[in-house]
């Protein structure tokens, strides 16, 4: 049994809605305690309920908006060779995939990270740094409206300059 049911199971019968309410009564019961903050909390009880899929509940159209950061790195100990770029988000909503492209040549010479606000997210610590490849990695990292989503980048390489883009896809309610 999962977690939610072996929830329902210790649920007091006298304390138990009675039909047609039981079962969303019950889910959101269940879903409020995993519920931080009360920040945004309709949107999140509705974005938790949508991946239950409780029938009958409407959840409001999603908007997504993809947000890209794009830079030419000089060569290693020049000026502009290391660089932080910053975005306001445009809405509350959720970090839900971070893509970065290392060209052909980087050489694992080039570092990314992304974070938002004072919280580092690609990776949790330090810096990725790769060739030739174009990643995906996916999150559920919420970040509030107006908040700074940022991207530092470094050069390594002392004899070729490179362009990279990261692109931050985040996603709210409409």
């Amino acid at each position: 049994m999962g977690e939610y049911e072996d929830f329902v199971n210790n649920i007091p019968a006298a304390e138990r809605v009675p039909e047609p309410f039981t079962s969303i009564d019950n889910r959101l019961d269940f879903l409020g305690p995993k519920i931080i903050d009360t920040k945004n909390r309709v949107q999140r009880i509705e974005d938790a309920l949508s991946t239950l899929e409780v029938e009958g509940v409407t959840v409001m159209p999603k908007k997504i908006e993809q947000i890209p950061f794009a830079y030419t790195l000089a060569m290693a100990g020049l000026p502009g060779s290391g660089v932080t770029l910053e975005e306001i988000t445009p809405f509350s909503g959720y970090i839900k995939q971070v893509t970065i492209h290392w060209p052909d040549g980087a050489d694992a010479l080039v570092d990314v990270k992304v974070g938002h606000g004072v919280t580092q997210v690609c990776p949790d610590e330090g810096f990725l740094a790769l060739n030739d490849a174009t990643p995906t990695y996916p999150f559920n990292e919420w970040v509030d409206d107006q908040e700074t989503i940022w991207v530092e980048m470094q050069n390594r390489d002392g004899a070729n300059p490179h362009s990279i883009t990261v692109t931050v896809t985040l996603e709210g309610a409409a």
